[in-house]
Parts: C-alpha cells; structure tokens; sequence
C-alpha cells in the first residue's frame, strides 16, 4: 500500500487477503506447538497461576503505551506539535492494535495518518519521529540482548543466537550510517527527489533530525525507551512469577526482549506463532520443562496479544481518533 501525506489510511482498507493468509500461518504454528506439547501438563501449571499477581501484570503492560506515548509526545513537541500525552497514548496503543491484525508494522503508518488526522501533521514528519523511536528502540534492545546473554551464557552463547545479534547490529549499523549520510547530502538528494516528493522528503527529514536536535532530547528519550524495555520484562517477570515459576533476572529480559523482537517480524501479526514457539524454545535451553515453558508463553502472550486484540477493538470502535 503506498502512503502519502495525502492518502488517508483506512483500518477497514488493511484487511485483505495477506492480512488473512498471516494469521492462517499463524494458526499453523500455534497448532504444531500444542500438538509437540503435552497440553494435560500445561493445563495443570497453568491452574497454579496466581491472580492478584497476573493482574499486576497487565497494569505493567499497559502502563507501557503511556511511557510510549510521553517518548512520542517529546519527539513531536521538539517539532512545535503540540498533543496531549493521552491522546498520543491512545494513538500508540491503536498503532500496537493494527499491528496484532496486520503484519509489518503498519500500525507505525496508521498512528501517523491518526496524529495527521487529529490536528493535521504531516503523516512523513511524525513518520520520522517513528524513525527515530524504532532506532532507540533496536539499539537498545540489542544492548540488553547482548548484556543478558552473555551473562547466561558467558562464552557458550548458541551460535544461532551470537549470529542473530550479530545480523542486528549490522543492520542497525547500515541504518544509522544511512542517516548519517543523509543528514550530510541532503542538498544532494534534494536536487534528485522528483519535485513533487520535495516536501514530503523535506517533512521526513524535519522529522527525523529536528525531533532530536539536542542532548536533553537524546537522554530523555533514550529513559523513556529503557523503561518500556523493562517493563515489557516486568511483564513477562510477573506471569512466570504468579505461575510460581523462579526465573533469574538475566533470562527474564533475554526471553521477554527477544520475544519482543520477534514481534517484528512481517510474516504473521506481531510475531503470532513465532513468539510463542520461540519462548517455548528459548526456555527449554535454559532447562525450563516444555510444558512450564508453554504455561509462561501462553499467558504472556494473553497479555501481549489477545487481550490488545480485543481491548483495541473496543478502543478503536469508540474512539474519536479512528
């Protein structure tokens, strides 16, 4: 679908065929995990769960949009576009909405086309303030990654993992050399954007450096990204822990973060399937039974997925933004 600062974007236009054949994958994958799993056992551990601390955890979860939306709303002000942190909360967590139905983040689109349509900012500026978030946030999901792991592992870190980040890097690596290449030809790009490009590469280029033009900006949001790290670790910290299962610190952020990373991947909606196996995956080589490790998945993805699924719904048919 291409986007412009013209194109309204349409939530209804997102479900097509691809949108459905992804969660079809999806299903698949889900499926092949419980059949390996003895779900009996699973039934069983997951009886033990602890209420009072599983709520915690959704209120951890949730608390996490409006670190994101306090991230986004210091980006846009640096940018003179001043918006409620409650309203861009409510746009971020639309965004994650879109994202659990379509692959590929385009929630990412969608909540600028939301700010474009609340007060008319144009959907290239805000999309380079996205930019900017999504560097901070692979850069420093990729530092915790590495730091965890290599405490868990120490020097037998899996070799398919050590390549993992080592792809990631080289890909942050090539992203952040192509902004800075950017920044320094600029004049040079100008003169071979077609003309009527101009102003949306010059509203995405405003977006991507302007929202970030001082050190108080980079320090405040480079917090505010490690907190949401956290706290998606502190979900996942709390559902293992209401099942009464004891996980070590380091693994916590190692799974919960690489489950995150996951979440990108364009092939099903928020990593559906994937995550799940890999949670599952991960913790058996921390020596965590399958069938634990399928109780801890399943609940933290309720939290992560099913429950944003059905809650933005909701939002999304009541909202004045949509």
């Amino acid at each position: 679908m291409e986007m412009n600062d013209k194109t309204p974007m349409n939530f209804r236009t997102l479900l097509n065929k691809k949108t459905i054949i992804s969660f079809i994958v999806s299903f698949l994958i889900l499926y092949l995990l419980i059949r390996n799993v003895d779900f009996n056992s699973v039934i069983v551990v997951s009886k033990n769960l602890n209420l009072p601390i599983y709520a915690l955890a959704i209120v951890v979860h949730y608390s996490s949009f409006y670190v994101r939306g306090l991230r986004w709303k210091k980006l846009l002000n640096t940018l003179n576009i001043p918006v409620s942190t409650s309203v861009l909360t409510e746009m971020v967590f639309l965004s994650w909405f879109v994202n659990s139905i379509v692959p590929a983040k385009i929630g990412d689109v969608y909540r600028s086309d939301l700010l474009k349509k609340y007060n008319s900012a144009p959907i290239s500026t805000s999309i380079g303030t996205i930019v900017v978030e999504r560097v901070f946030d692979i850069t420093i999901l990729l530092v915790l990654l590495s730091v965890s792991g290599a405490i868990l592992f120490k020097d037998k870190m899996p070799g398919h993992i050590l390549q993992s980040l080592e792809i990631g890097y080289i890909l942050l690596g090539f992203v952040i050399l192509g902004l800075i290449l950017l920044k320094i030809f600029k004049g040079h790009v100008i003169r071979i954007v077609p003309n009527r490009f101009t102003m949306i590469f010059e509203n995405l280029h405003n977006g991507v450096y302007d929202s970030f033009s001082n050190l108080n900006t980079f320090v405040y949001v480079a917090i505010l990204t490690i907190i949401s790290w956290f706290l998606e670790s502190g979900r996942f910290l709390l559902v293992a822990t209401a099942l009464g299962i004891d996980l070590n610190l380091p693994t916590i952020i190692f799974v919960a973060l690489a489950a995150s990373l996951l979440t990108a991947i364009p092939l099903t909606p928020a990593g559906l399937g994937a995550v799940e196996v890999s949670i599952v995956g991960i913790l058996a080589m921390m020596g965590v039974d399958t069938a634990v490790g399928t109780s801890i998945a399943l609940l933290d993805r309720l939290i992560s997925y099913w429950s944003v699924l059905v809650i933005g719904a909701v939002v999304y048919l009541i909202s004045d933004k949509t």
